[in-house]
């Protein structure tokens, strides 16, 4: 390779790019002198898994190791990574999800607490974001099956459905569901007229693969989601209780105990117990109602929250590079 065309870092964000790629960095650096020794390309790994990873992600070569969670801090150290090298930032996620949707892009600073407050009854008002999204105003559960909309959606779509309409004609309330089914254009069609014709009860507005997925989960009361990390993380930004529904055993299955023990969801692994959940959490409580059920989730999620983990991670990224160059400089 051209040491003129070398990369100035290399950031891992799979769990198999740690070993190998550390090898062939000391082979680089050395000129084929080593390949367990010698690296001096800054190398880094931001760990894109929440409340499990497999033991690949963990390498006590780095120079760096970004992790999400408690969780994954501990797998790390179990890997025996050096303490000063884990960060603990969060989860790294989508520009719409930073703190309060804000784009620090051009070198702004971050916004006072006191304009923050401000931002969120303007731009992440729910009714204003509803109202944006051409929905009904009125306690909203939120379908998702990820890119491709896969998980049962239409199943768990047709129980949740189905359970609302029940609830709002037995307490005269109003409820609406909103489905994103991604990709799936299978699941569009059959939960759409004329296959699915819902009841006059409730309002139903089923969405193909959208962009804005930030501005639905803010317009949204709960979420019925696969157990994805960064679903989950999003999720938590907004305040959003979670019914989780499935999960990829090993690589998601320990995101399932991360959103239970921090208080904002639970899981439920059948269309049947996803409707009674999300009925019940209707039923016993309202939504606008400090105290509720939906309240003490939502500020439970906030809680687990990490808007600045993306800014952060690159911040710490740019000063790793930045050293290096300096360093050059000096040789």
């Amino acid at each position: 390779a051209r040491n003129d065309r070398r990369a100035d870092m290399v950031v891992s964000v799979h769990p198999l790019c740690q070993d190998l790629p550390l090898k062939i960095l000391n082979s680089l650096d050395t000129n084929g002198a080593s390949r367990t020794e010698g690296r001096t390309t800054p190398f880094a790994t931001v760990v894109t898994d929440l409340g499990g990873a497999h033991p690949t992600w963990f390498n006590d070569g780095v120079d760096k190791c970004f992790v999400p969670s408690d969780v994954l801090k501990n797998a790390a150290l179990d890997r025996s990574v050096k303490l000063d090298k884990i960060v603990q930032y969060g989860l790294p996620i989508r520009r719409g999800f930073w703190r309060f949707g804000a784009d620090y892009a051009d070198g702004a600073a971050p916004p006072e607490p006191q304009d923050e407050a401000a931002e969120m009854e303007g731009v992440h008002h729910k009714p204003t974001i509803r109202e944006a999204l051409g929905i009904a105003d009125v306690p909203t559960v939120l379908v998702v099956g990820g890119g491709d909309g896969m998980g049962g959606i239409v199943a768990q779509a047709q129980a949740v459905g189905e359970r609302l309409q029940k609830l709002a004609a037995a307490s005269s309330s109003s409820y609406q569901m909103v489905v994103i089914c991604g990709s799936n254009k299978s699941a569009q069609s059959a939960l759409s007229p004329p296959q699915t014709r819902w009841g006059k009860d409730i309002e139903v507005s089923i969405q193909g693969y959208v962009n804005n997925m930030d501005e639905f989960m803010r317009a949204s009361d709960i979420l019925v989601t696969k157990a994805g990390p960064g679903t989950i993380a999003e999720a938590s930004i907004c305040g959003l209780p979670c019914v989780l529904s499935s999960f990829l055993p090993g690589q998601e299955e320990g995101n399932v105990p991360y959103v239970v023990e921090n208080g904002f969801g639970c899981y439920k692994g059948t269309p049947e117990g996803i409707a009674d959940t999300v009925e019940e959490w209707f039923a016993s409580t309202s939504a606008t109602v400090e105290g509720s059920m939906l309240e003490e989730m939502r500020d439970s999620a906030l809680t687990a929250a990490r808007p600045d983990a993306t800014l952060d991670i690159a911040r710490d990224l740019a000063d790793m590079v930045y050293a290096r160059k300096e360093e050059l400089k000096g040789e």
